[in-house]
């Protein structure tokens, strides 16, 4: 089996790790934390320059945990999977009294309760940079459907009986 990592195009902030690890039909989603394009950017270039990194700009905890599902759903859809074959997720909250505003989020990205993965959610003593979560995942890979489908394999029996 081969490792392969993806980035989905998210922005970079040049960290020492991928954000996506796929070996064989496990996936890996490092800790996402709610950083933008822009925010990314400046991370990137203040490392990029030996400089101290900004702070964290800390929009409405609503939007930080979209941004953090929505890119977790681009890194698992880039590695051939979907919100529905993760595993196990685990939550860092800089607050606990947001986990009722998270929950409502975080259950549009399922398509039932049935799909929902374990998880761990809790308290950080600290989140990167201060922001208001992260949020990491092991998933898998949906096997591709066979090449006969249960109606196809059902006509070829038939077909079979019929010349007997």
């Amino acid at each position: 089996m081969e490792k392969h990592n993806y980035d989905a195009g998210l922005p970079a902030t040049n960290a020492p790790f991928n954000l996506c690890v796929r070996y064989g039909e496990l996936i890996f989603i490092s800790g996402l934390p709610p950083f933008d394009g822009t925010f990314s950017r400046a991370v990137r270039e203040a490392r990029e320059q030996g400089r101290p990194v900004p702070a964290f700009p800390n929009p409405p905890f609503a939007e930080q945990v979209r941004l953090v599902m929505d890119n977790m759903k681009k890194l698992v859809e880039a590695a051939g999977s979907n919100m529905d074959c993760l595993l196990k997720v685990i939550v860092w909250l800089r607050d606990q009294r947001d986990a009722e505003e998270f929950d409502q989020i975080y259950r549009t990205y399922f398509s039932a309760r049935e799909t929902l993965p374990a998880r761990t959610r809790i308290q950080a003593g600290r989140t990167p940079m201060d922001c208001g979560l992260e949020v990491e995942a092991i998933g898998y890979v949906p096997r591709k459907p066979a090449h006969r489908t249960a109606s196809r394999r059902r006509r070829k029996a038939g077909r079979s009986a019929r010349r007997k």
